[in-house]
């Protein structure tokens, strides 16, 4: 029998995915029975989603799939309570849908997690009258309107007629798509505040925990992508949102014995291994250069610093491990350790043998645990 090399092994997949489901953090596809009032987030999330009004499932009008989620523009949303899931950070991100307005609106939101007169503004995504009806994105550095970035699409939107509609953060830029066109483009380098308090809005947006205006029409695969801009060029809008990661990438075991190998058909599990990481600088304005699943830093003063996660771990029993460099020349050791760990940041500190504390330039930290 001819020996065949472990390492030559590969996995052909039968089940087309999407190398992004990990990320994907809401999918709601919409579909269901003519007047349904429920319907299920298929991201691994599975939010729960709340419908009000005469909100519902419709068969009436689809892009696929044979419903839609139709809202009548005067009482109708849906609501999916408060996630960090859905909180959009400093990293990249894609929000996107297929809308069908069947009038004008003043405002039509699409998402938002935004309550506009209760200092808890975060992210509106959304379709405006300006002239004309076009696609409006609003973001928030301290929920209080003090530091935003917004502005509006160049294309009208027309009615009863399906419509793409994306809005994506690749680095700093922030750009608007319709039907897989760039629309406009603003520049967003902070990140976008954390609303704590209000639930993720479909249909509407909130003025004082209220609904403030509402989305007159119908809504198709709804779908948010944390950590991914899925867009970056002119692109063919997808006809429907896939559900998995598919098995292209199916796991190679080897058992134990090591003289055969079994191939997953799971799937692989693309969630990394390392909970959190990041390079960052103490020195003077302490300053994040690259990370995963890190928000921001805070500057506890010399030689000190706290990280903080942009999604909370599940438990603070994890374990990080931070490094820093050493100064050339200096005849002391260095010790860097880590300080409290909260299931929302941990913290870092970095001091000379004899007890004086000194910033890092190259500062490194890993955090491992559920």
């Amino acid at each position: 029998m001819r020996k065949v090399k472990l390492n030559k092994l590969q996995a052909t997949g039968t089940t087309t995915g999407d190398v992004y489901f990990p990320q994907t953090k809401l999918l709601l596809p919409f579909d269901g029975a003519n007047g349904a009032t429920t319907t299920s987030d298929l991201s691994n999330e599975n939010h729960t989603v709340s419908f009000f009004g005469t909100s519902q499932i419709s068969t009436v009008q689809s892009k696929f799939g044979g419903s839609s989620l139709l809202l009548d523009g005067n009482s109708d949303y849906l609501t999916i309570p408060n996630s960090s899931a859905l909180t959009l950070g400093s990293g990249d991100f894609t929000v996107e849908a297929w809308v069908y307005l069947t009038n004008d609106p003043t405002h039509a939101p699409i998402a938002v997690l935004y309550d506009s007169t209760a200092n808890r503004r975060s992210w509106w995504f959304a379709l405006t009258t300006s002239s004309f009806l076009r696609l409006r994105v609003h973001l928030d550095e301290t929920g209080n309107a003090s530091s935003v970035m917004s502005f509006n699409g160049a294309t009208t939107v027309t009615e009863n007629v399906w419509h793409h509609a994306a809005l994506t953060r690749n680095g700093n830029t922030v750009k608007l798509w319709l039907d897989g066109v760039q629309d406009g483009s603003g520049t967003c380098s902070f990140s976008v505040y954390n609303n704590t308090t209000d639930p993720l809005q479909i249909g509407t947006y909130f003025a004082n925990g209220s609904p403030s205006a509402y989305f007159p029409g119908y809504i198709e695969d709804l779908r948010v992508t944390k950590g991914v801009a899925r867009y970056t060029s002119t692109f063919t809008p997808p006809v429907a949102h896939l559900t998995s990661a598919g098995d292209v990438n199916k796991q190679i075991i080897v058992n134990s014995t090591a003289d055969g190998v079994a191939i997953g058909t799971g799937g692989i599990n693309q969630a990394r291994i390392a909970q959190a990481w990041a390079n960052f600088n103490q020195t003077s304005t302490q300053a994040i250069r690259d990370s995963y699943n890190v928000s921001s830093i805070t500057d506890s003063g010399t030689g000190a610093s706290t990280i903080n996660f942009s999604t909370a771990l599940s438990s603070a029993d994890y374990s990080a491990v931070a490094s820093g460099p050493v100064t050339s020349g200096l005849s002391m050791n260095y010790s860097i350790g880590i300080g409290s760990l909260a299931t929302t940041s941990v913290s870092v500190y970095r001091e000379a043998s004899t007890g004086t504390a000194y910033d890092g330039t190259y500062m490194t930290l890993v955090v491992f645990g559920n």
